[in-house]
């Protein structure tokens, strides 16, 4: 803040050595709209600062390095495209390793299975050019936790493709694949929670099949902010058109207060 304001008193100076100076006044107005333009952003340089330092402190564990890696087929009449997370920088190098060798055997997979159904369904009816698609996005990533989910998209002729998605949340401790269940393992009736307001809000969606009773035994799931989206497959309960229904419960509705779902010392 000390340089900020020394640079302030600085510029207009400057203003006042060029008015000395004769210059005309459009030189001298210009020259003051310049030093107002300094001053200004000096002034959100030293609030930024101090709003990176104030971040800073108060920053939650910070997650991991997580890059994007990519598998891609072409064949006669079909595109095939993997994308698969990579990661680095965990405490533990076995643990990456195990990760990223999850993470390409799924993918590698995925391809296998999209090539064998191109080959198999050739030619389009349509004329079109088959797709099979898998991305990833992360949804959570700090205090020793990730969780993402993964979707693939395959189009095989018709009026659209279909989408699958599968939620992965991982302790990074030793990369083990966490239930909802043990997420939330402080109250091992959340279902009571879930399932009625699950049930309430479906119950005002327009197209509702009118099925669904419970979450079931293994949710599909991943971690988002200060809670969890709990999410189910295309046409299970809804229209195509309404894609994947989700529904977000922070963990101050399904824990008891002062509980932590990602503190495991206690297993």
């Amino acid at each position: 803040m000390n340089s900020w304001k020394g640079n302030r008193i600085g510029v207009f100076i400057l203003a006042a050595v060029l008015v000395m100076a004769g210059l005309p006044s459009g030189s001298i107005a210009a020259a003051a709209a310049y030093g107002r333009g300094i001053e200004a952003g000096l002034a959100d340089a030293a609030r930024a600062a101090e709003g990176m330092a104030a971040g800073t402190a108060a920053a939650p564990e910070q997650g991991v390095k997580v890059e994007t890696k990519t598998i891609t087929k072409s064949l006669p009449g079909a595109l095939i495209k993997a994308e698969y997370p990579h990661v680095s920088r965990l405490k533990h190098r076995s643990v990456q390793r195990k990760l990223n060798a999850f993470f390409k055997a799924r993918a590698e997979a995925f391809v296998e299975r999209s090539v064998k159904e191109a080959k198999q369904s050739q030619p389009s009816p349509s004329g079109n050019k088959y797709e099979f698609l898998g991305n990833f996005k992360v949804t959570y990533n700090q205090n020793g936790i990730l969780s993402l989910y993964e979707q693939t998209y395959a189009y095989t002729g018709g009026a659209h493709g279909n989408s699958y998605r599968e939620g992965l949340t991982f302790r990074l401790e030793d990369g083990k694949l966490l239930t909802l269940d043990e997420l939330l393992r402080a109250n091992p009736d959340y279902r009571q929670i879930v399932d009625p307001a699950i049930a309430q809000q479906f119950q005002q969606t327009p197209g509702y099949f009118g099925t669904f009773k419970t979450v079931g035994q293994n949710p599909s799931y991943y971690v988002k902010n200060q809670g969890v989206v709990i999410f189910f497959p295309l046409y299970e309960y809804l229209p195509y058109v309404n894609g994947f229904p989700e529904f977000y419960f922070p963990f101050s509705q399904l824990l008891p207060a002062g509980a932590n779902p990602f503190d495991f010392t206690g297993r």
